[in-house]
């Protein structure tokens, strides 16, 4: 158990028999009151992001979890099977287990996979990855460059916006945090 005030961004609190993972953390002390912690956090097993708000001498309950290497193999249905590089143990993850990360899923890349008592809690992506660019939109001429960024589809099927130069064929790398263009890698 720690005290309110040592929550910190990316922790995961366990609290109303569920995981969080903190994502924002905000410690307010307004004049004369008491000093409050106010956090937004994601709850890992409905993937839904809540506001919580604590006193400063609340204690909560910091889970550590285990984590382990795997490797992103094929899809069988709606089902995403992955390999434990230690073990070389199949885990079958369903869709809606992988969310949006289905987008940054390559065959034989390497994962980070979290675990809670055994069970897989999360699956997180290296945090840059290169795609190839299979379509864009046309530039348009006469807009200046802040305003002249245009959307982009990746092979992986996620959209992103992208400079002007940037063409289908081109291998481009994403921060997977946010999904933003980072860099074009080749031509």
């Amino acid at each position: 158990m720690i005290n309110a005030t040592q929550i910190r961004r990316g922790m995961i609190i366990f609290m109303d028999n569920k995981l969080y993972r903190v994502e924002e953390m905000d410690h307010v002390t307004p004049g004369r009151y008491k000093s409050t912690i106010h956090v937004k956090m994601r709850d890992l097993e409905s993937n839904i992001r809540s506001p919580f708000r604590f006193g400063s001498s609340d204690r909560v309950e910091k889970v550590t979890l285990d984590s382990k290497e795997v490797s992103y193999s094929y899809k069988e249905g709606e089902h995403f099977i992955f390999m434990d590089n230690a073990t070389y143990d199949q885990i079958s993850l369903d869709k809606d287990f992988v969310g949006d990360n289905v987008f940054y899923l390559k065959e034989n890349e390497p994962y980070q996979m979290e675990f809670f008592q055994g069970k897989p809690i999360n699956i997180v992506p290296p945090l840059s990855m290169e795609f190839l660019v299979s379509e864009t939109a046309k530039n348009m001429k006469g807009s200046t460059v802040q305003a002249s960024y245009k959307p982009a589809k990746l092979e992986s099927g996620l959209e992103v916006t992208v400079p002007p130069f940037i063409e289908p064929g081109n291998i481009i790398k994403i921060d997977t945090r946010d999904g933003s263009y980072i860099e074009r890698v080749s031509k």
